[in-house]
């Protein structure tokens, strides 16, 4: 599902950066809500698009991103953000063969705080994360590497391209996260009780609104 306005709005007025995540319903038959949504010049949330699925597996995902590709068409220099989730990149590699994926820099530090428990990781994690130019990432990646080399392999392994702003081969711009769609996801709190069409009812009215 998604408003017209929303397709015409982005061809011609946003950054061609999707961030992309899955929710999980409450209802009697339960499911996921998967959004697409950016952020537009103001950096204000742009809601793109909404799906109801089983969950979030390969299947429900390449269903998802390919109705966003069949309404949304061949968009240069797409970047696509999300969380790690193995089924989300398999289906940006195959739908949208020619964009970038990038994974949200909040999740992967909230992984480091659980796995290294050593908040002095994620502060060189973020600035390093942030940094614009490579020799300012090597310098913060360097001093992350001596207090913990375990981590250190941890992020190289996820891809230093996927998460650093320096190391990045496509235009992200400043969004690092996908915060945009978990502010949807809490504005949907009660909406995610419903039924099917009562939720679609009050994501269009949300939209107009």
């Amino acid at each position: 599902m998604s408003i017209g306005a929303s397709f015409v709005g982005f061809h011609t007025s946003i950054r061609p950066v999707i961030a992309v995540d899955g929710t999980f319903l409450k209802a009697k038959y339960l499911g996921t809500l998967f959004i697409a949504a950016c952020k537009d010049d103001n950096n204000q949330i742009y809601p793109l698009a909404f799906g109801i699925g089983d969950s979030e597996n390969d299947a429900s995902w390449e269903w998802f991103l390919q109705k966003l590709h069949d309404a949304l068409g061949h968009i240069d220099d797409l970047f696509v953000i999300s969380d790690q989730h193995g089924s989300i990149e398999k289906a940006v590699h195959k739908v949208f063969p020619h964009a970038r994926h990038g994974v949200c820099t909040y999740h992967v530090g909230q992984n480091l705080k659980t796995k290294f428990k050593n908040p002095a990781i994620h502060k060189f994690f973020h600035d390093a994360a942030h940094a614009y130019h490579v020799s300012e990432f090597n310098f913060i990646f360097g001093q992350l590497e001596m207090i913990d080399p375990r981590a250190a392999r941890y992020l190289m392994d996820i891809g230093v391209d996927r998460w650093a702003r320096s190391y990045s081969t496509g235009k992200r711009y400043n969004i690092m996260t996908t915060g945009i769609v978990e502010s949807l996801n809490a504005m949907l709190k009660n909406a995610r009780d419903l039924p099917v069409l009562q939720l679609v009812e009050e994501l269009r009215n949300l939209l107009q609104k």
